[in-house]
């Protein structure tokens, strides 16, 4: 006879068997039919309780049993239920003669408690004490320690002192270079541990400054402008520190306000042209450790975003683009997409081994906080990435990942929850009093939704601000009573939505008449417009423009007489070369005439008319100066002052002080040759004040707190999957 015909024959009369209640048949029997439904016709219940039978009919039948009770735990497995665990250890301590099945159960129940522990297993963050509190940096490569921006200078900071191994150790200034800075790790190390880059300008451009790490002379690398959101500046270094990788415009584009158009660049520290590697809108180049691949994120834009609505935004120019994890050959080549994100990733880390790379991940498509860092397994020839690990943040961060050690160690920066609002203290020091509602702010998901530009009004009942209510609102024109109270909204009638800048935007409050003048833009954008100067009725009203070109007028400001405007624009010699200066216009609008040259070097921060109208006050330096508003030589009012782009100038209406706001701190200085001393608020002493007005009668000064916001560094570990074997 045919032996399949056997086969099936036995078959059949197993399952005749088996529908009529299993009646007079063997354990035997039961056992190949039980192998049956589970081998397969996969019915993993029908044949549990098909083994179940046999456990409970034939009990004295211990080597069927163990096979049985084996079954049963194969079963539950597959089926994903926790019973596995139980079946198993059943066959091990109830057969325990049965070598064979105690060994497979012992087998198979060691490998679900290694993936139940994976599965509950959970990445190990440890925060690092750093008394010097630096905002931002990056890890060395053999994680020891971190570099970092600080005072004019970099400094290398190690991660372990002698006090603990959470405390970090005593920080080494290795240079000190013209304009460096450093806001969100966009720094690099290279792979070899010798060379530091990190932004800088010298002589009025950008550069990035290559540093020996041991300290000496840098290496300076120019720059193509690269205006735009912060992420736009990240630079990576080769493994031998000899080429740098940024994200620029094209020199056709440099004019276009579209942040998206920027491109991956290669350029030799040593000297040289840089040279184009990608041709498709990108950013946040990394190099790998081996030097043969650059991952970097490519943006396009997404498709349920509208036109109108991606123009409208103002967190950034590059709207509402997904960014995907991408990588390209560092000589040259066709561009791999690794993995494509919904929202976007940011700032991507190799692994030593180069087998990983970890990203923020922003859920929105617009620039945001991070509350997560996605972990990619790439492929051996790094040609695809796997799903990736996902570790939740203790905080929510808007840097880049800080680095990546050869322990498995993720180094990177969160900011606790800050609480802003708007404060009035007296001129001369004491208690400040809140007079706006609080804004709890994260770092970047909410950054815009700070407010800003505390303005008194001419009669000092109202203070006016910059106020934004939601992230799908853009930035509006209001005021709450100097007393405190509500924010009210000012209606400006236009027929494109007015958003003054941030910094730069002044929002001054006119001494007479009842205006607000301001830098802005207007909504939706036009590529061939740039910041301009308005005015605009305090109640509400049509807006009066008095600058219109492609230029950025920033910083305006009112003379007491409320008859000019004086601002800060960029002044252009030749193509690339220019220096800022200060101009004026009628406040009705008209010719344009530049007040200051190019010896005063007006730098970053507002300016302010002096109460008689005659001077106008201005940062330069290290100082604030005054120049005569006809023009002339400028003379120091007020020496030994740090000051940066959102620093404000405020004179006492009696001209006989001056504040300004620097460093977190407000300071007041007497200019009949007074030094500039700190406004005393009652705030905590680790609050931040900026935007500083004097009110009218020069009893008190008004001015935008905030406290918390703390930088915090932390090491994670523990993140990588355990049989991943390195």
């Amino acid at each position: 006879m045919n032996p399949h015909r056997v086969i099936t024959a036995v078959l059949a009369l197993t399952l005749v068997a088996a529908a009529s209640g299993y009646a007079q048949q063997t354990a035997e029997e039961l056992y190949q039919a039980g192998l049956y439904q589970e081998e397969v016709q996969g019915n993993l219940e029908s044949a549990i309780d098909l083994y179940r039978r046999i456990l409970e009919d034939f009990p004295d039948n211990r080597a069927l049993g163990a096979k049985a009770q084996l079954h049963v735990g194969l079963c539950y497995e597959k089926l994903g239920l926790q019973e596995a665990r139980q079946a198993y250890r059943r066959v091990i301590d109830e057969y325990p003669g049965y070598a064979d099945e105690v060994a497979v159960a012992r087998d198979r129940l060691a490998s679900l408690q290694r993936a139940l522990a994976e599965l509950n297993r959970q990445p190990t963050l440890r925060k690092i004490e750093i008394a010097s509190r630096p905002q931002s940096g990056v890890l060395s490569p053999d994680g020891s320690n971190l570099a970092f921006v600080s005072e004019g200078g970099v400094w290398v900071v190690p991660l372990q002192g002698s006090v603990g191994p959470d405390i970090a150790g005593e920080p080494i200034r290795i240079a000190e270079v013209d304009g460096a800075w450093d806001r969100a790790s966009l720094m690099s190390w290279s792979a070899d541990g010798e060379w530091i880059a990190v932004n800088g300008a010298a002589d009025g451009e950008e550069v990035v400054y290559v540093i020996p790490a041991g300290g000496g002379e840098p290496r300076v690398v120019r720059m193509p402008p690269r205006a735009g959101f912060v992420w736009g500046f990240r630079i990576s270094l080769s493994p031998d520190g000899q080429t740098v990788a940024f994200s620029a415009k094209p020199e056709s584009r440099q004019g276009d306000r579209e942040d998206s158009e920027r491109y991956i660049w290669l350029a030799p520290t040593g000297g040289g042209e840089p040279e184009q590697l990608t041709y498709a809108p990108s950013r946040l180049p990394a190099f790998s450790p081996d030097g043969e691949l650059v991952a970097y994120v490519g943006y396009r834009a997404r498709e349920d975003i509208t036109t109108e609505v991606r123009e409208n935004l103002e967190a950034s120019y590059d709207g509402a683009l997904d960014g995907d994890l991408w990588v390209v050959p560092s000589a040259g080549g066709t561009p791999v997409k690794l993995a494509q994100i919904s929202g976007r990733v940011r700032g991507p880390v190799w692994s030593p081994d180069g087998r990983f790379i970890a990203a923020h991940y922003e859920p929105e498509s617009f620039p945001a906080g991070s509350k997560e860092i996605w972990v990619f397994p790439l492929s051996p020839d790094a040609s695809s990435a796997g799903e990736p690990t996902k570790i939740a943040l203790p905080g929510e961060s808007w840097w880049l990942v800080s680095g990546w050690t050869p322990n498995d160690e993720l180094g990177l920066f969160t900011e606790t929850e800050s609480r802003w609002a708007i404060y009035t203290v007296p001129a001369t020091g004491g208690k400040a009093v809140q007079v706006t509602p609080p804004v709890q702010v994260t770092p970047a998901g909410t950054y815009h939704l700070r407010p800003r530009y505390s303005r008194w009004s001419a009669d000092g009942e109202r203070i006016y601000l910059r106020w934004r209510e939601g992230m799908d609102q853009l930035a509006a024109i209001a005021y709450v009573p100097a007393a405190g109270g509500d924010v009210v909204q000012v209606p400006v009638l236009s027929e494109r939505r007015l958003v003054s800048t941030w910094p730069g935007g002044g929002q001054n409050i006119s001494p007479v008449g009842e205006r607000m003048v301001m830098s802005a833009v207007q909504r939706p954008l036009d590529r061939q417009e740039g910041l301009d100067i308005w005015t605009i009725p305090l109640d509400g009203g049509n807006p009066t423009r008095l600058t219109s070109d492609r230029s950025s007028e920033r910083y305006p400001c009112w003379s007491p007489d409320g008859g000019w405007v004086a601002f800060i624009d960029w002044h252009a010699k030749a193509e690339d070369e220019g220096f800022y200066a200060i101009y004026m216009v009628l406040a009705d609008g008209g010719e344009i005439r530049q007040i200051t040259s190019e010896a005063d070097s007006v730098g970053d921060g507002a300016i302010a008319f002096s109460p008689d109208g005659e001077r106008i006050a201005f940062f330069s330096g290290n100082a604030i100066k005054t120049i005569p508003v006809e023009g002339g030589k400028s003379e120091v009012l007020v020496g030994h002052v740090r000051s940066d782009e959102y620093s404000q100038l405020a004179w006492s209406p009696d001209g006989s002080k001056i504040a300004h706001n620097a460093a977190g701190k407000i300071w007041i200085t007497r200019l009949d040759g007074g030094t500039p001393e700190e406004l005393r608020t009652g705030l905590p002493r680790d609050a931040e004040l900026s935007d500083v007005s004097w009110s009218p009668d020069g009893e008190k000064i008004a001015f935008v707190g905030s406290t918390g916001g703390d930088a915090e560094f932390w090491l994670i570990s523990d993140f990588l999957p355990s049989q991943v074997e390195r």
